[in-house]
């Protein structure tokens, strides 16, 4: 089906949620857990929520599966990592020892603020509604989102792209960092679209009509 969308279901992640929002943006949504179901998939969303780590364990206890998500995007089909699953596609996070699947090079790093030399008192994790920036045009950001936005995130990590021309939207909390990232047709945000009601709405569907 042409609004088609397959959610990884690896044992992380609000898979409820996003498919819910999924299926309000008008897809037809499917859980897959084989590397089979993988490439069969028309477009592919990996979730995650929880520690780096312990995501990319569970990626790695399905036989197959890493393979089966490379395999599907030399296809040049659409997938898009959220929270953790667009950290996963970093190199290396600070958050652990595991190694990220090198998707989009880069190292996730966490927030470090000196609060004694600002009058913000930064916390962290950052937590709440935020506006992005598009960095460039990203079919993601299309529908008046490059325009107006506002998306919630809940984060003590970010994605520090090697090549900031992987980074497809900017968001700023004591300095600028990356709410979103895309090589070809491999996107990520690190935002979550299924908390971000009308906006993550739109964005869903934006993913959808990508082809």
């Amino acid at each position: 089906m042409s609004n088609a969308v397959s959610i990884v279901d690896y044992g992380v992640g609000n898979i409820n949620s996003v498919a819910n929002m999924l299926k309000r943006a008008g897809a037809e949504v499917t859980l897959v857990r084989s590397p089979v179901e993988v490439l069969a998939a028309r477009r592919l969303v990996l979730p995650g929520v929880g520690a780096f780590d312990s995501c990319r364990t569970g990626l790695d206890s399905i036989a197959g599966l890493e393979d089966a998500i490379r395999t599907f995007i030399g296809m040049g089909r659409p997938m898009l990592g959220i929270c953790v699953g667009m950290q996963l596609l970093a190199t290396e996070s600070e958050e652990g020892v595991l190694p990220g699947l090198n998707i989009i090079p880069g190292k996730v790093k966490r927030f470090v603020f000196d609060n004694s030399a600002s009058k913000l008192h930064l916390k962290v994790p950052h937590m709440g509604w935020s506006s992005v920036t598009p960095a460039a045009l990203s079919p993601l950001f299309g529908g008046g989102l490059s325009e107006l936005n506002r998306f919630y995130f809940v984060h003590s990590y970010y994605f520090s792209a090697a090549d900031e021309t992987d980074v497809a939207a900017w968001c700023d909390y004591g300095g600028p960092f990356a709410a979103s990232v895309r090589k070809g047709n491999v996107y990520g945000a690190q935002f979550h679209p299924e908390k971000s009601h009308r906006f993550g709405l739109q964005m869903f569907r934006n993913f959808i009509h990508i082809t």
